[in-house]
């Protein structure tokens, strides 16, 4: 997990930027930067700053610039060390969630959501899929589990009728509503499915630099 302290720096300074409407808040800061560290592939700061104000970065002062890259540097490195030990868990446990905890696994889904849309021909690419000749791509599905429960779109989802049919075979309708919360519940293996294949591809890529480096 990153470290709450600096992420609530992060979030005042951005605060001494724009309204607090117009920035990730410290829970979507959270997830954008679990995205943006388990992405095997270094992304410039220049590619992502301006993610942090939903895209659109404010003119601001030399004061308020330097304050701002000093918190984002802090949170980045502490977000690779907690990569290195291995500590960037699903940051969320379902049974002791109130409304309030969901509002705010909403808002790290969200920005973790933002992070990985910075390189989604990556998670989107099927790579594994092509190498094992499996039917069905499931860290494409589970980045479709994400994009579905951010943005209530169920109509991204591939496996939608098979989704509707297993709830049916238990005497259930499948509303729309049972279907988001049957779906939110397989969020942490979504999340768990995209770290995985990220260490894949950052172990295969630390490969391929040292064979070529040799």
């Amino acid at each position: 997990m990153i470290d709450k302290k600096l992420l609530r720096k992060l979030e005042a300074e951005l605060n001494n930027c724009v309204p607090t409407d117009e920035h990730l808040n410290q829970d979507g800061l959270s997830g954008f930067f679990y995205a943006l560290a388990i992405t095997p592939a270094i992304i410039d700061p220049a590619d992502w700053m301006a993610e942090l104000f939903f895209g659109e970065r404010p003119q601001l002062t030399g004061k308020q610039s330097k304050d701002l890259k000093n918190a984002v540097t802090a949170v980045v490195k502490a977000s690779n060390k907690a990569l290195l030990k291995n500590e960037l868990k699903f940051p969320y446990d379902f049974s002791a969630l109130d409304d309030a905890g969901f509002d705010r696994l909403w808002y790290w889904s969200s920005g973790f959501l933002q992070g990985l849309r910075l390189r989604l021909a990556f998670w989107k690419s099927g790579i594994i899929v092509k190498e094992t000749n499996q039917a069905s791509d499931v860290v494409s599905n589970s980045v479709d589990i994400i994009i579905a429960l951010v943005e209530g779109d169920l109509s991204v989802l591939k496996n939608i009728d098979q989704l509707k049919s297993q709830l049916q075979l238990t005497g259930r309708e499948p509303t729309d509503e049972l279907l988001m919360a049957t779906l939110l519940q397989t969020l942490p293996e979504a999340y768990e499915c995209i770290r995985l294949f990220a260490a894949q591809m950052s172990e295969r890529l630390l490969a391929r630099q040292v064979a070529e480096s040799v």
